[in-house]
């Protein structure tokens, strides 16, 4: 795409910014759009892989649509009573000509009928213990069914959640979100009706899709959770699964390639991402399969070096060690715009600075395994003392972006006034929308560690789940299983051999790490999914500090309180009373007893508390920094809108 293009479908001019929270975005390398007047030959679903988050208020918000844009919806991430809004996905259709180039987004309003099946698989699967893809640095543990007393022929009817195929069209279809017809249902054990959210469309006809309301619940009596993944006899209301849709253009059909749903657990630090992001670690089956590029002459600042950067620098709002990581790295803060401006200039005069940096981050690979190098987080070789895998890299293509930064062969378009005035899909040029859609939802979401991870796991690193460069021109599409069921049967165990040759008895199910049907991707995840997510908080280590954490920019640690903030902001206090509550951090999980570090007493209790008290967590979002006080940045991260951690207190549920 040419830059007179990009300025032209951009929207009207505005000043630059001065923060780094800009729209991850560039004409470099783009695509390029059909010629006007261009035939649709065919239509895809975008985002390729979109997530909605549950939330047990009514209320809800869009999710991501323009990569590193993460805006606070009005009255906040909850509710006016506390209750947690939900994150919706809305999927878009796009045309395209013979050559693959973009001609337009559909109207959908007429002439498109969409269809969506996901289930809730997990009590079917197998036990998670450790990701089996790593090999001689973190073997993997086999792993045995969930619910193994219950025989091979009730699994199916007992342990999973199937709502089988819904459909919905037309403009603003269940409104309300109370049509029986567009409700995404499931019974387990037979005798527990389980909600797993519903559809709606848009003005426009375009499909949002609603998670449900976050509820995990046993079908046994005398059942407390006793471990962080697997727990027999319950269920969560996670799931995943396809969405497609029959077009008709001028009364004839056109083929239309599906995508991908995944309803997972809220994500508490929803204005920021983590470092090594999903659609990073997929971006790797991309390069993979042909489908995308690894970089090797020039990378753009703003698309592809300042995400890296600006993630890096905010994690010091979510986990103490990241916080003082200043002090050993001697790199300066990441999330200052002042510094960021320096490091965004390709000049000769800069690149010791930028190697500086460079060498702050671990290099992918195994061999660095310094504990204070960045990311200061945990990896998938956990279960092994001195394992290549114990700490968390960036992905390959992501440590040679910073090379080729560092190098000084990156295009200086950090600055760009019309980049800067993107606050909405619709002000992209129309070539850069669908990646945009796809890269904005994965982005919002973790890319590692996969222990098991935070919405799904490490199988979605791996080609053999996508459609390959001779079935699509498209990236990030998940290859649809034809198996008969939606269960696969490997056996009594779950090891790293068969997940990816599958059960040579039952070649029809085919492999897991292979094409997916519905509840494929969320299987892996803890059941319920509130004890793995607040389980898996810090790690202490034999060095004492610092300490790595798991999933911060998702499931904070450390954060700075709201009463805080407000002391900090204060004016009649001295810099020194306001310095002090500045650089004192909480834990988020405070007064939830037993969640934490995993060495605590009260462990399995904390776990059985969080089934109740997750909605009252509190939410970090982005506030303004006081103004003239010596060493506070002028945008601060603030934990708000936290309830009360009695588990007795009242609360409203729905």
């Amino acid at each position: 795409m040419k830059r007179r293009d990009f300025l032209i479908g951009a929207s009207a001019l505005g000043l630059a910014s001065s923060s780094v929270a800009k729209a991850a975005v560039s004409p470099l390398q783009a695509p390029v759009a059909a010629p006007a007047g261009a035939r649709i030959a065919r239509v895809a679903i975008h985002p390729a892989i979109g997530f909605s988050r549950v939330g047990n208020s009514d209320a809800w918000f869009p999710a991501p649509e323009v990569p590193g844009l993460l805006d606070e919806p009005e009255g906040g991430f909850k509710d006016s009573e506390g209750r947690i809004k939900k994150q919706v996905q809305r999927f878009r259709l796009y045309g395209y000509d013979e050559e693959g180039r973009v001609v337009r987004e559909l109207d959908a309003s007429k002439g498109v009928r969409w269809s969506v099946h996901v289930a809730n698989t997990k009590a079917a699967w197998y036990g998670f213990i450790n990701a089996l893809d790593q090999g001689p640095a973190a073997p993997g543990i086999p792993g045995t069914q969930r619910n193994p007393l219950v025989l091979a022929d009730r699994r199916d009817d007992l342990l999973v959640i199937d709502p089988g195929i819904v459909e919905i069209g037309g403009i603003s279809a269940n409104a309300a979100g109370k049509d029986p017809a567009c409700r995404m249902q499931g019974r387990f054990w037979n005798t527990l009706d389980v909600d797993l959210g519903h559809l709606r469309t848009d003005d426009n006809g375009r499909l949002l899709v609603f998670a449900a309301n976050g509820i995990s619940r046993t079908a046994l009596p005398q059942n407390p959770v006793r471990d962080f993944t697997n727990n027999d006899g319950w269920h969560d209301d996670w799931c995943d699964g396809w969405v497609q849709a029959r077009v008709e253009i001028d009364g004839a059909s056109v083929p239309c390639e599906p995508a991908w749903i995944v309803c997972c657990g809220p994500k508490f630090a929803p204005q920021l991402e983590p470092i090594v992001t999903l659609y990073d670690a997929a971006r790797e089956a991309m390069v993979e399969l042909g489908h995308l590029k690894a970089p090797s002459d020039t990378v753009s600042f703003r698309r592809d070096v300042l995400p890296i950067l600006r993630r890096a620098g905010t994690m010091q709002w979510v986990a103490t060690s990241s916080f003082l990581g200043a002090a050993w790295n001697q790199i300066g803060d990441l999330s200052s715009p002042a510094l960021i401006a320096k490091l965004a200039r390709p000049h000769e005069e800069g690149r010791a600075m930028r190697q500086n940096v460079l060498q702050a981050f671990r290099r992918p690979g195994g061999e660095d395994q310094r504990a204070a190098a960045m990311p200061i987080m945990l990896g998938d070789g956990v279960n092994y003392p001195e394992s290549q895998r114990t700490w968390l890299t960036l992905t390959p293509t992501q440590y040679r972006q910073l090379e080729l930064w560092a190098d000084g062969k990156f295009a200086d378009d950090y600055e760009d006034a019309v980049a800067d005035s993107v606050t909405r899909l619709d002000d992209l040029p129309l070539a850069l929308r669908p990646e945009a859609l796809t890269r904005a939802a994965l982005d919002a979401c973790s890319g590692g560690a996969f222990h098991p991870g935070v919405e799904i796991t490490w199988p979605i690193r791996h080609a053999a789940l996508y459609r390959g460069r001779d079935e699509t021109k498209l990236p990030f599409r998940i290859k649809i299983s034809d198996r008969p069921g939606l269960i696969q049967d490997l056996g009594l165990q779950l090891n790293a051999t068969n997940v990816f040759a599958g059960n040579p008895a039952k070649p029809r199910e085919g492999a897991p790490i292979g094409p997916q049907a519905p509840g494929d991707l969320t299987r892996w995840m803890g059941v319920p999914w509130q004890g793995d997510a607040f389980s898996c908080q810090a790690v202490l280590t034999a060095s004492g500090f610092p300490t790595p954490v798991w999933w911060p920019a998702l499931l904070p640690v450390d954060v700075l309180p709201e009463t805080f903030y407000e002391h900090v902001m204060r004016t009649d206090l001295s810099d020194e009373e306001r310095l002090r509550f500045y650089h004192a951090r909480v834990p988020w999980a405070r007064g939830a007893a037993g969640i934490g570090l995993h060495v605590e007493a009260g462990y399995t209790d904390g776990l059985r508390r969080m089934i109740e008290l997750w909605t009252r967590m509190g939410v970090l979002v982005r506030r303004p920094g006081p103004k003239g006080l010596t060493g506070v940045p002028e945008v601060i991260y603030v934990e708000t809108q936290r309830g009360s951690m009695d588990i007795a207190a009242p609360f409203p549920r729905r």
